[in-house]
Protein backbone atom coordinates (compact mmCIF):
# COMPACT_ATOMS: atom_id res chain seq x y z
CA UNK A 1 0.00 0.00 0.00
CA UNK A 2 0.92 3.75 -1.09
CA UNK A 3 1.39 6.55 1.61
CA UNK A 4 1.40 10.35 0.77
CA UNK A 5 4.63 12.06 1.24
CA UNK A 6 4.60 15.89 2.23
CA UNK A 7 7.26 18.45 3.64
CA UNK A 8 7.03 19.88 6.75
CA UNK A 9 9.10 23.41 7.66
CA UNK A 10 11.20 23.40 10.53
CA UNK A 11 10.02 26.89 12.10
CA UNK A 12 12.25 26.41 15.28
CA UNK A 13 15.52 25.18 16.82
CA UNK A 14 14.90 21.36 17.51
CA UNK A 15 17.01 18.65 19.13
CA UNK A 16 16.87 15.19 16.92
CA UNK A 17 19.41 12.82 16.17
CA UNK A 18 21.14 15.88 14.49
CA UNK A 19 20.77 19.90 14.95
CA UNK A 20 17.75 20.81 13.30
CA UNK A 21 17.76 24.35 11.98
CA UNK A 22 14.76 26.88 10.84
CA UNK A 23 14.02 26.65 7.20
CA UNK A 24 15.07 22.61 7.21
CA UNK A 25 12.28 20.54 6.43
CA UNK A 26 10.94 17.26 7.64
CA UNK A 27 10.12 14.41 4.82
CA UNK A 28 6.85 13.26 6.10
CA UNK A 29 4.56 10.03 5.08
CA UNK A 30 1.18 10.49 5.84
CA UNK A 31 0.00 6.96 7.82
CA UNK A 32 -2.90 6.12 10.40
CA UNK A 33 -0.68 3.54 11.83
CA UNK A 34 1.85 4.85 14.12
CA UNK A 35 4.39 2.78 16.22
CA UNK A 36 5.78 3.81 19.91
CA UNK A 37 8.92 5.88 19.55
CA UNK A 38 8.20 6.96 16.05
CA UNK A 39 8.78 11.25 15.14
CA UNK A 40 5.44 12.48 14.34
CA UNK A 41 3.38 15.45 12.43
CA UNK A 42 -0.09 15.68 15.07
CA UNK A 43 -2.65 18.30 15.73
CA UNK A 44 -4.77 18.47 18.74
CA UNK A 45 -7.24 21.15 20.56
CA UNK A 46 -3.55 22.96 21.11
CA UNK A 47 -2.11 23.58 17.89
CA UNK A 48 0.27 21.55 15.96
CA UNK A 49 3.15 19.40 17.45
CA UNK A 50 5.92 17.28 16.13
CA UNK A 51 7.38 14.89 18.61
CA UNK A 52 7.81 11.54 19.10
CA UNK A 53 5.06 9.50 19.91
CA UNK A 54 4.42 6.70 22.68
CA UNK A 55 1.14 5.05 23.75
CA UNK A 56 -0.36 5.11 27.72
CA UNK A 57 -3.56 3.58 28.39
CA UNK A 58 -6.42 6.03 27.00
CA UNK A 59 -3.86 8.64 26.16
CA UNK A 60 -1.29 9.34 23.59
CA UNK A 61 1.99 11.22 25.32
CA UNK A 62 4.03 13.55 22.51
CA UNK A 63 7.74 13.88 23.52
CA UNK A 64 7.93 16.84 21.69
CA UNK A 65 11.61 17.38 19.73
CA UNK A 66 12.30 21.16 20.92
CA UNK A 67 14.49 20.56 23.41
CA UNK A 68 12.49 22.97 26.10
CA UNK A 69 9.17 20.96 25.71
CA UNK A 70 8.01 19.38 28.48
CA UNK A 71 5.88 15.76 27.14
CA UNK A 72 2.09 16.39 26.18
CA UNK A 73 -0.34 14.08 27.20
CA UNK A 74 -3.40 13.96 24.57
CA UNK A 75 -6.71 11.59 25.07
CA UNK A 76 -6.69 9.09 21.68
CA UNK A 77 -9.90 10.63 20.24
CA UNK A 78 -8.42 14.12 20.68
CA UNK A 79 -5.00 13.50 18.68
CA UNK A 80 -4.93 13.69 14.83
CA UNK A 81 -1.38 11.97 13.80
CA UNK A 82 -0.43 13.60 9.91
CA UNK A 83 2.14 11.50 9.68
CA UNK A 84 5.63 9.83 10.41
CA UNK A 85 9.07 11.63 10.13
CA UNK A 86 11.14 9.56 7.32
CA UNK A 87 13.79 11.90 6.21
CA UNK A 88 15.09 15.29 6.51
CA UNK A 89 15.88 17.60 3.85
CA UNK A 90 18.78 20.64 4.97
CA UNK A 91 18.02 24.21 3.77
CA UNK A 92 21.87 24.62 3.67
Amino acid sequence: MEHEVFVQRVGAEVDLDRRLRCGDALIVESRDVVRDGEIVIAESDSGPCVGQYATRAAEIVLYPIAAAGEPARIRRQDLHVRGVVIGVKSAL
